[in-house]
């Protein structure tokens, strides 16, 4: 054996495992050896780009979108229209009124156009709009309803509880059946607005006493109501009866004391005077002269 071999065989270590298995290393500082004096490089981690990242959640909130768009747009169809607190109008005709219209889109339906488009009307208040989803909606309204009639610039108003002008009476129609407010000062008076009335004690005036009326049932007996001087009123019935009211107070007694009075002189024929009720408890009775 050369020594060369000699030297080579002592620095390799060759073993057997299990009788199947050889293996052969070198020193770790044998010269020549470029394996093991190279340094070991790890394995490099991927590196995750943000911007694919952002594409896909911007794709997906894309998707999202039209997805929602598409349910909006073809399940909330407008089916049904329930109206609560219609009288004399027919809830069909408050719907048509309303501009709502058939599979119209839920979420496209405003408060404030329907309650535009009531007002149209000048006798329909807009109370509430309920949405029931998916196709669903509840209208809350509450008709005006004429009160009397305001005799102002030779011309007849028919107005409701708080003023407003429902209609304008031409020279040629009838009146209808309800009490005649006259003395009253105003302004310009127009259908569909509010009476401008200069007087705040006549407003309070009227205020007061068409609610207790109503509240009696006593309204279609009277002619006239004459609030020229809100301290002393005055009230004519359908008889041609004269009733002093005085001022608008107490007016629940005055009124039940003045209906009890002229019931008692119907009976004895005597629909023409001046009955006097400032105090409930001492009405007075003068009859007409001649």
């Amino acid at each position: 054996m050369t020594k060369q071999n000699k030297n080579q065989n002592q620095s390799t270590e060759a073993f057997q495992a299990y009788g199947k298995y050889d293996y052969s290393f070198a020193p770790k500082d044998q010269p020549g050896d470029s394996a093991a004096t190279e340094p070991v490089q790890k394995p490099q981690k991927k590196v995750r780009k943000s911007g694919s990242v952002f594409f896909r959640v911007f794709a997906f909130l894309a998707i999202l979108a039209v997805a929602l768009v598409v349910v909006m747009k073809t399940c909330f169809r407008l089916e049904a229209v329930c109206v609560i607190g219609h009288k004399t109008y027919s809830a069909q005709k408050i719907i048509n009124l309303s501009g709502l219209t058939y599979e119209q889109n839920l979420f496209a339906i405003s408060e404030e156009e329907i309650a535009a488009n009531l007002q149209k009307d000048h006798t329909i208040i807009l109370k509430d709009v309920q949405v029931k989803i998916p196709n669903m909606i509840y209208l809350q309204i509450e008709e005006r309803y004429p009160v009397a009639i305001l005799e102002w610039g030779g011309v007849h108003y028919l107005v409701d509880e708080d003023w407003l002008v429902m209609k304008v009476y031409s020279e040629s129609e009838s009146l209808p059946q309800l009490p005649m407010i006259k003395g009253v000062e105003a302004f310009d008076v127009s259908k569909g607005q509010f009476v401008p009335v200069k007087s705040k004690q006549q407003m309070t005036a009227y205020d007061l006493l068409i609610d207790e009326l109503y509240m009696q049932h006593y309204e279609e007996q009277i002619k006239e109501i004459r609030l020229r001087d809100p301290e002393n009123i005055y009230l004519v019935t359908r008889d041609g009866l004269n009733v002093q009211l005085g001022k608008a107070e107490d007016l629940e007694r005055k009124l039940r004391a003045m209906r009890t009075v002229i019931a008692y002189l119907r009976a004895l024929d005597k629909n023409t005077g001046l009955l006097d009720v400032n105090v409930p408890t001492e009405v007075k009775f003068s009859p007409s002269k001649g």
